[in-house]
């Protein structure tokens, strides 16, 4: 039976006990209402795909009113017309498979469970940028592999090769998860390799390039310099020190805790902080309750303009082809040309591999913390040579008496011992 459907009709339509009853409408071709033995009432579709016969429900009534209904029986006629079939492209929907809600999911899931906080945000930073940005709504199981290709190949063109390789890391981490979960048939990254080849980095800043990066960085100022700067003095990761906490200061004890959501290894790490720092921390405007340096736009977020502030850095400085990351490569190498020991060297790093690992780092626990400071005034002190009186006044490394007295006993009797003595108590 066919007859214009109206809302008054549809909700006086009485139910058949015995059989389902449907009433097609007389505008829309093959839409029509549903009513079955118990009374519910739901709009239908027929329609063909590739010859075969296909009953879509598009809703149940009165939650989808009839108007709507039309509407999208409409849009799922069109898309029959463009060889497409509307009740496959309404699960994958109602599945929730568009690519930005899934990388919602991803992060909100996988990644909170299995990463430290400042690797869930670099992920679900990456994914945003480089892929839900040109993405957002569509299916992940319509992204193809020359897809992902086209956009790892431009992240190629901007002449950044470690970017490209790091997006292609996230985007097959992120369809690897979606494969296990049974969200694609086909994982567009597999058999993908890296575009750019991987490269251990072993740039070591000299003494005149070191003072330049000073310089240049003291000319910059807050936020981005004064981060430059503790990178220099601390030899701490770059995402530590641009998350640096003022609950985290003890600046009375001069000492930065850092907290183990933040470090590499998961280790909380305390790094002692010399006169040097302890000026510069004061220095620091308080503009944020919580946060040394935040973000300018995105409250509660640490400093991440890197890219154009790193840009300005190598541009003042002259000193090219070097990263943030290279200033910790270089501040571990003076060191150890300066006679400090390595043990030492690898507890300012926190890093849990080296002399201080496997059966000795287990059984090791001292944690040598005023060879790390006596390491920090010897370093700091080399700094300041290399600084020199004339840029002094504009860096806001003072003239100091750091290392003299019971310090340069320190340094002179602790920094050029052996391997780590497991006999030492905690």
């Amino acid at each position: 039976m066919s007859e214009t459907l109206t809302d008054l009709r549809i909700r006086k339509l009485p139910p058949d006990p015995t059989k389902r009853v449907e009433i097609w409408d007389a505008r829309v071709p093959a839409f029509g209402i549903r009513v079955s033995p118990n009374g519910n009432k739901s709009f239908v579709l027929l329609y063909r795909h590739r010859g075969r016969p296909r009953r879509m429900t598009i809703g149940r009534y009165p939650v989808v009113s009839l108007s709507e209904a039309r509407n999208r029986a409409i849009e799922a006629l069109g898309q029959v017309a463009r060889g497409a079939d509307p009740r496959e492209q309404k699960a994958r929907k109602d599945n929730g498979t568009r690519f930005d809600d899934t990388v919602d999911m991803f992060v909100r899931t996988y990644c909170r469970q299995h990463n430290r906080e400042s690797t869930r945000r670099e992920t679900e930073r990456l994914l945003k940028a480089r892929f839900v940005s040109r993405w957002a709504a569509r299916d992940i199981r319509e992204v193809s592999k020359s897809d992902v290709l086209k956009i790892i190949d431009e992240a190629l063109k901007d002449g950044v090769p470690s970017a490209a390789n790091h997006a292609l890391a996230t985007i097959r981490l992120f369809f690897n998860w979606c494969s296990d979960r049974g969200l694609v048939d086909v994982n567009p990254c597999d058999r993908l390799k890296a575009p750019a080849k991987k490269i251990a980095r072993d740039r070591v800043l000299d003494d005149l390039e070191l003072g330049k990066v000073w310089s240049a960085a003291a000319s910059i100022g807050y936020p981005f310099g004064t981060i430059t700067q503790l990178l220099v003095l601390t030899a701490q990761r770059r995402n530590e020190v641009t998350s640096m906490r003022w609950a985290d200061l003890d600046l009375e004890a001069a000492a930065w805790s850092i907290p183990a959501a933040l470090t590499k290894n998961g280790v909380t790490h305390v790094v002692p902080l010399v006169p040097e720092v302890l000026q510069i921390l004061k220095s620091v405007p308080r503009v944020d309750n919580h946060l040394l340096f935040p973000a300018r736009s995105s409250e509660g977020r640490a400093f991440s303009a890197f890219s154009k502030s790193k840009e300005r850095l190598t541009s003042l400085s002259t000193v090219t082809e070097f990263t943030l990351h290279d200033l910790r490569r270089t501040v571990a190498t003076r060191m150890a040309s300066l006679g400090i020991a390595p043990h030492v060297i690898e507890r300012l790093l926190n890093h849990v591999t080296g002399t201080l690992g496997g059966v000795a780092g287990v059984y090791n626990r001292f944690k040598y913390r005023e060879e790390v400071r006596a390491a920090l005034v010897l370093w700091a002190a080399h700094v300041r040579q290399v600084v020199g009186p004339g840029i002094c006044a504009d860096s806001t490394i003072p003239t100091s008496s750091a290392v003299d007295g019971d310090a340069q006993t320190v340094v002179s009797t602790t920094l050029s011992v052996g391997p780590p003595d497991a006999r030492q108590t905690p």
